[in-house]
C-alpha cells in the first residue's frame, strides 16, 4: 500500500481514527491519575581503582577497572547492605518496623522459615527500588533510590552509600587481620629458617676452620697455580733441551765433544771441555813426534778419556736435575690444584650458606614490616572509597508529567487506530483508487468517471 493509498484509508476511516486517539489519550489520562509520583535522588561513591600487592604492600593500577567496578556495584547492591541500611533506618527511625512486618505478613503469610523473615522481606523490597551505576571512566558509583517521598529516596540512596563504604570498610579490616595472623604464623617459622641457616653457617666454618673465607684468599691461590704452571713449563723446556743435549754428549766423540753448546750452568762440563782442547793439541804433537808408545802420550790420552768423561757426566747431571725439577714442579702444581679446588668448593658452600643467611634475614624483615602494616590497618579504620556527592531531595518527580504520559497514550492510540483502520480496509476490500482497480485487475484503466453528487431534495411546499 503506498503512501496516498494509506491517506486516502485514514481519511476515509477518520472516525476510527479518532475515536482510538481519544480512548489512548483518555486511557493515559487515567494512567497518569493513577500512577504515584515517584523522586529519584542520587549518590555518587568514588572507589579507589588501585590494588595492593598481597606480598610486597605495594600499589599497582588494575588492570581491569570496569570488572572490579562491576564487583563493587554487587556489593553495593547486595542483600547484606540492604539489610543495614533498614537496621539503620529503623534505629533512626525513618523505617516504623511494625508496619513492615504487617506488609510482610500479608504479602508472605507470616511464615518463618529459612530466608523468609521482616527483615530480609524489607531488604528486598528496599533493594527493587534501588539503582546503581559504575563508571569506568570516572571510577565512580551512582547509588539512586526511588520513592514517593523525595526525603525519603535521599535518605535511603545515602543509607546505601554509606553502608556500601562501611562494609569495603569491614572487608578491608577483616581481610587485613587475617593476613596479620597469616604473617604472624609465618615469622615464627622464618626465625627457625634464620636460626637454622645461622646454625649451619658457624657449624661450617668450625670445620672448615676458617673465620671468613674472602675473595683474595682464593685470588692468591689462583695466581700462585698460574705461577708454578709458567714455571712448569719453562722446566719442560729446559727438560728437552737438556735431553737434546744429553744425547748430542753421548754420540759425540773426540773433538766433537769440544763443539757441544754447554750452557753456563754446567760450570764443570765447560771448564772440562777447555781443559779438553788442550789436551787434544798435546795429543797429537806427541804423537807426530814420539808414537803412540811414548808414556807421555799415554799419559795425555787417560787424561782426555777422564775429560769426556767429565763432560758427558756433567750433562747427564744437568738433565737429571732438570727430570727432577720438573717432577717437583709437577708435584707442587698437583697440589695447588688440588688446594686450589678445595678453596673453590669451599667458597661456594660458605656463600650458599651466608646467601641462605641473608635471604632468611631478608624474608624475615619484609613478612614483619607486611606483618606489621596488616596490622594496622586492620585497626585503622581508612577506607578507600569517598562520598563525592550525598543525595538530596528531588525537587521534580520522576516519573513523566501527565501531559507527557496523555501524549504518550494519543500517539499509541492514533497508531493503533491507523493499524485498525488498514485492516478493516483489506478485510473488506474497498476501491478507493485507479491504482487498486490496476493492480486487482491487472489491466490499465481506461477511464475515470467520478461519482455525480446528489441533488439535494427541495422541500415540497403546500398550498396554504
Amino acid at each position: 500500500m503506498g503512501l496516498n493509498a494509506l491517506f486516502t484509508v485514514l481519511l476515509a476511516r477518520k472516525w476510527i481514527l479518532i475515536q482510538a486517539v481519544m480512548v489512548g489519550a483518555l486511557a493515559a489520562l487515567l494512567v497518569g491519575l493513577i500512577l504515584p509520583k515517584e523522586y529519584r535522588s542520587t549518590a555518587r561513591v568514588q572507589v579507589d581503582s588501585l590494588q595492593q600487592n598481597l606480598l610486597t604492600g605495594n600499589f599497582e593500577p588494575r588492570v581491569r577497572v570496569s570488572e572490579f567496578l562491576g564487583q563493587q556495584a554487587a556489593i553495593a547492591g547486595s542483600r547484606s547492605v540492604a539489610v543495614q541500611v533498614y537496621d539503620t533506618l529503623v534505629a533512626q527511625g525513618q523505617l516504623i518496623e511494625s508496619d513492615l512486618e504487617a506488609e510482610w505478613r500479608e504479602a508472605t503469610g507470616g511464615e518463618l522459615v529459612a530466608g523468609n523473615d521482616a527483615r530480609l522481606w524489607a531488604a528486598d523490597k528496599l533493594l527493587k527500588k534501588l539503582e546503581i551505576e559504575a563508571d569506568a571512566g570516572q571510577s565512580t558509583l551512582t547509588i539512586g533510590f526511588k520513592s514517593e517521598d523525595p526525603s525519603q529516596s535521599a535518605r535511603v540512596a545515602n543509607a546505601f552509600a554509606s553502608q556500601y563504604m562501611q562494609s569495603v570498610l569491614d572487608q578491608r579490616q577483616r581481610r587485613a587481620a587475617r593476613n596479620a595472623a597469616n604473617f604472624s604464623g609465618e615469622t615464627e617459622s622464618l626465625e627457625e629458617n634464620i636460626e637454622q641457616a645461622q646454625r649451619d653457617l658457624t657449624d661450617f666454618r668450625q670445620q672448615s676452620g676458617i673465620v671468613g673465607l674472602g675473595a683474595q684468599r682464593l685470588e692468591n691461590s689462583e695466581v700462585e697455580l698460574a705461577a708454578v704452571t709458567m714455571r712448569l713449563a719453562e722446566a719442560r723446556a729446559d727438560l728437552s733441551e737438556a735431553q737434546s743435549l744429553l744425547r748430542q754428549a753421548r754420540e759425540a766423540t773426540g773433538r766433537e765433544l769440544l763443539t757441544l753448546p754447554l750452557s753456563q750452568e754446567i760450570a764443570s762440563g765447560r771448564q772440562a771441555q777447555s781443559r779438553l782442547g788442550s789436551v787434544l793439541v798435546q795429543l797429537q804433537r806427541l804423537n807426530d813426534r814420539y808414537g803412540p808408545t811414548y808414556p807421555s802420550l799415554i799419559e795425555a790420552d787417560n787424561e782426555r778419556r777422564a775429560l769426556e768423561r767429565t763432560i758427558l757426566k756433567s750433562v747427564e747431571d744437568r738433565a737429571e736435575f732438570a727430570e727432577r725439577r720438573v717432577a717437583a714442579l709437577e708435584a707442587n702444581l698437583q697440589q695447588k690444584k688440588t688446594e686450589v679446588v678445595a678453596l673453590q668448593e669451599t667458597k661456594q658452600t660458605y656463600d650458599v650458606l651466608s646467601k641462605r643467611v641473608d635471604a632468611s634475614r631478608e624474608t624475615y624483615d619484609l613478612v614483619t614490616t607486611r606483618s606489621l602494616q596488616e596490622m594496622l590497618q586492620s585497626r585503622v579504620g581508612v577506607v578507600d572509597v569517598l562520598m563525592l556527592a550525598r543525595a538530596v531531595p528531588a525537587e521534580n518527580p520522576f516519573t513523566p508529567h501527565i501531559a507527557i504520559i496523555i501524549f504518550a497514550g494519543a500517539v499509541i492510540g492514533m497508531a493503533l487506530g491507523a493499524a485498525s483502520a488498514v485492516a478493516f480496509e483489506l478485510y473488506e476490500g474497498r476501491i478507493r483508487s485507479e491504482e487498486t482497480v490496476a493492480r486487482l485487475l491487472k489491466a490499465p484503466v481506461v477511464a475515470d468517471i467520478s461519482l455525480p453528487k446528489r441533488a439535494k431534495p427541495k422541500p415540497i411546499r403546500r398550498a396554504a
